[in-house]
This record gives structure tokens, sequence and C-alpha cells, in this order.
């Protein structure tokens, strides 16, 4: 099935012009500029590949729309999907979290299975649109990390591995106290926290070197990108490196960005901090890593809309990149972390993943959604 798509910006991986692109069974077949009278007319509307999205949580939300409150996985699936579609997104890595941070307060091993083979079960079944893959989070300090592992890692949807550690004190909570102060906020007295700190501290101290080490030999035995979560320091991103992370998702610090980019990482950073202004925790504001040139590609984590509104955002004064760079930290930028060589640019030869969007005063609105040549929103 041939599709064209005239009188649009169409941006490329180095320009943006006003032309026509031709897709041709899934594919971009040829790119053109100037007037067409063939095709689609985008009436000026921006035509950029898909976003990518390296991190999502907005699974969960669907599958635990209230505290206590779970729904069907597929539907869950299903709706989350649309979702993503409805904002841009058009490759999902959707993120589930292995190892318990706390056992008390995990949810149980079977929710896991759940969330995975109920996405699994809507793809097989034609009732996805954009193209999923599960982003396995390791908590490095859980004792049950690797026996998790063994259960979850050979799905057929992975698609990419981190190692993360959020024992309070260091990496994303380097401010304890204010991590503390959140469990005092949930009915915590002193007592009470230092006996959960102490458990904590002995789950890092005999789990977390050794399981960094054997989550890096497993992405390498599948063939998966392993990333670092919420680096602090030049140490952590050498151990990561030379482990064979090749992404730096969230470090915490310029000091461990400035790293990441010596050690050839990609640097990713959460959108929602871009947009709201900061980190949430406190930590280095991802205006600070575009400003020095530390920044390579956003996840939505929270918020998949914060995509394709970074992608808009640095190309604003207070940024004044090019709408090609900025559209390439939601598209080419993750394409490269995630090692997906057939998508991320307007180029041809590469999947017809495509976002029309309309700009509408400071806000992108996105207006089509194509994936493989197909409408998907």
């Amino acid at each position: 099935m041939d599709t064209a798509y005239r009188n649009a910006l169409v941006v490329t991986a180095d320009e943006a012009f006003l032309g026509s692109v031709l897709v041709k069974d899934g594919r971009i077949a040829s790119i053109d500029r100037g007037p067409s009278a063939v095709g689609e007319d985008l009436d000026g509307d921006v035509l950029m590949p898909g976003v990518i999205d390296l991190h999502t949580d907005n699974l969960e939300k669907h599958f635990f729309p209230r505290p206590k409150i779970d729904w069907h996985p597929v539907s869950a699936a299903v709706t989350h999907d649309g979702c993503c579609l409805s904002v841009g997104v058009t490759t999902i890595f959707d993120s589930l979290s292995i190892g318990s941070f706390n056992a008390a307060l995990s949810r149980d091993h079977d929710n896991l299975s759940r969330l995975a083979d109920g996405l699994a079960t809507a793809r097989d079944a034609g009732m996805l649109k954009a193209d999923h893959k599960l982003h396995w989070r390791c908590e490095t300090p859980a004792d049950d990390l690797l026996d998790r592992l063994d259960a979850f890692a050979g799905h057929p949807m992975t698609g990419l591995f981190s190692v993360m550690d959020h024992t309070p004190g260091q990496r994303q909570y380097r401010n304890a106290e204010k991590h503390f102060a959140m469990w005092r906020e949930g009915g915590m007295d002193d007592a009470a926290i230092e006996e959960r700190m102490a458990g904590i501290r002995d789950r890092h101290v005999r789990n977390a070197a050794n399981h960094r080490r054997k989550v890096a030999e497993l992405a390498e035995s599948l063939g998966a990108p392993l990333a670092s979560h919420d680096d602090e320091d030049v140490a952590h991103v050498d151990e990561a490196a030379d482990l064979g992370a090749t992404v730096s998702e969230f470090p915490v610090t310029l000091e461990a960005a400035r790293q990441a980019r010596a050690r050839g990482m990609v640097i990713v950073m959460g959108g929602p901090n871009l947009i709201r202004g900061g980190s949430y925790s406190g930590n280095v504001r991802a205006a600070d890593l575009a400003a020095e040139g530390l920044l390579d590609a956003f996840a939505s984590d929270y918020v998949p809309r914060s995509l394709i509104e970074c992608a808009f955002a640095l190309t604003k004064p207070e940024f004044g990149w090019s709408l090609p760079a900025a559209a390439a930290v939601v598209t080419g930028g993750p394409a490269r972390a995630a090692r997906l060589d057939d998508r991320g640019v307007i180029e041809v030869g590469r999947r017809a993943d495509l976002v029309r969007v309309q700009r509408c005063g400071d806000l992108p609105v996105v207006r089509g959604v194509w994936v493989e040549g197909r409408r998907a929103a």
C-alpha cells in the first residue's frame, strides 16, 4: 500500500523543510522538497518520526487505577496503548520493576506475571497498534531479584534492562531526610524508620554489587541494552560502564552526566523533569544538562505526554535548539539507546512510524499517528 503525505514541515535528522513523504509497504520510500499535488495534505503541520519511550510506568496506572483495585491486564494494556499513541508514542518500553525494594510494600510476583502476560496477549491478538517492549528495572539490593529474573527475563517482549538501587542516602534519594519525611507522613515513627533502614542497608551490602554484575551478564547474553539508573558520581558511572551499560538513565548530578558523556553512554532524562522545571527529588535539572550538551534522550517516566512537549520546549528561546535536534531527543536518541536502527528518523528505508503535530500556541498537539504506515491515532 502506497501513501503520500504532502505540504508538511518534514523533520529529518539534519533539517526541517516543506515537502512530502511517500510510504510503501510500511517503509519510507521517498522524501521530496517543495509542494506536491499528490497525497494527504498536512496543511503545513510538522511531520516527525514516531516518538520512542524508553521508560514508562503508564501501564501500571491502568492496571492499578486506584489503590488495591486492579483491572483486567489485557484491557489495561489496550487502554495504555491508546493513551501513548494519542500523544505520538509509537514504540513503548513498558517498565516493570523486578525485586522488592521493601518486601513488606512490594506488589506480588503474580501481578508482574499478569502485567507482562496481559501485554503479550494483547499484542498477539492484534489489539495493540504501537510496538511494545518490556524494560525490566532491576532493584539490585533485593533478595528476590535473581529468582524473579529467572522467571521474567526470557519473556519474548524483553527489550531493555536497567539496574537501580533505591537505598536512601545515595543516588535518587541522596537526601535521606527528605525520603524519611515521606515515611513519617505515612505514619512511621523514628524507631520504625530505623528498623526499616537497617533491613535496607543489610540488603544493599549483601546484594547490590553482585546483583549488578548478574544483571549485566544476563543482558549481554540476551543481546539487550543495559542502562544504569540514577547514577550519582564518577564511581557509579564507571562501575556501570565497566559492566557494559551503554545508557545512563536519569543521572542525578552534573558530575555523573559529565562522566557518562566521557564514557560514551547515551544520557536519558525524565520528560517531567524538563516540563516541570526540575526533579521532584531535588536532583539535577534536565535543563541544566541540555545547557551543557549532556542530553541525548528523554523518557516519559510517569507522563507519556511529556515527550512531545519536551521536543518542542527545546526549540523555545530559553534553549534555542533547532527542531531536528529537539525532535531527536524523543526519536533518534532513544532509538540509539535501544539499538533500534530501523526507526527514529525520517529517512528512506526506515519504518514509517510518523507523527503529525500542530502547534497550538505554546503546546504541540498530535493530529495523526502512523505505525509502519498504518493509521494508529
